[in-house]
C-alpha cells in the first residue's frame, strides 16, 4: 500500500503536464477577466473585448472608447503579434507610454507566454 501511495505521488505533478496550453493560458488570464472578455460580442466592462485579437486592428472594438496613446500606437501597428503582445503585458507603460491601462505587467515570462498563447487562439 505504500508504495502504491508513493508511486502515486510520483504521478500528480504530471498530471498538470498533461494540461493543454489553452487551458495554463486560460487559468493566467484569470487576472485579466475583470476588465477584459474573450466573449464574443460581450461589453460593458472597463476594458475592450479582446476576443479575435490577433485577427482584428489594433484598437478596433467599436464599443470601446481608445485612449489617444493606444489610438496613437494602432496607427503604427496594424496587428497584435505574439511578440508585441509579450512585449506590451510585460510592461504595458514601456510599449504604449501614456494608455490607461492600471496594469503594470507580469514579471513571470512562462504566464506572459501562456496568455499570448491562449489570447492567439480566441478566434
Amino acid at each position: 500500500m505504500i508504495r502504491w501511495l508513493g508511486a502515486f505521488a510520483l504521478l500528480v505533478p504530471g498530471i498538470a503536464w498533461a494540461q493543454t496550453t489553452n487551458q495554463i493560458g486560460e487559468r493566467a488570464f484569470h487576472r485579466c477577466y475583470s476588465c477584459h472578455s474573450v466573449v464574443k460580442g460581450e461589453t460593458g466592462l472597463s476594458g475592450p473585448n479582446l476576443a479575435g485579437l490577433p485577427v482584428r486592428a489594433i484598437a478596433s472594438d467599436p464599443d470601446f472608447k481608445y485612449s489617444k496613446a493606444f489610438s496613437k500606437f494602432a496607427q503604427s501597428n496594424r496587428r497584435w503579434t505574439p511578440v508585441l503582445l509579450e512585449r506590451f503585458l510585460a510592461d504595458p507603460q514601456k510599449l504604449v507610454p501614456g494608455n490607461d491601462m492600471g496594469f503594470f505587467g507580469l514579471k513571470k515570462a512562462d504566464e506572459r507566454s501562456a496568455i499570448v498563447t491562449y489570447l492567439m487562439e480566441i478566434r
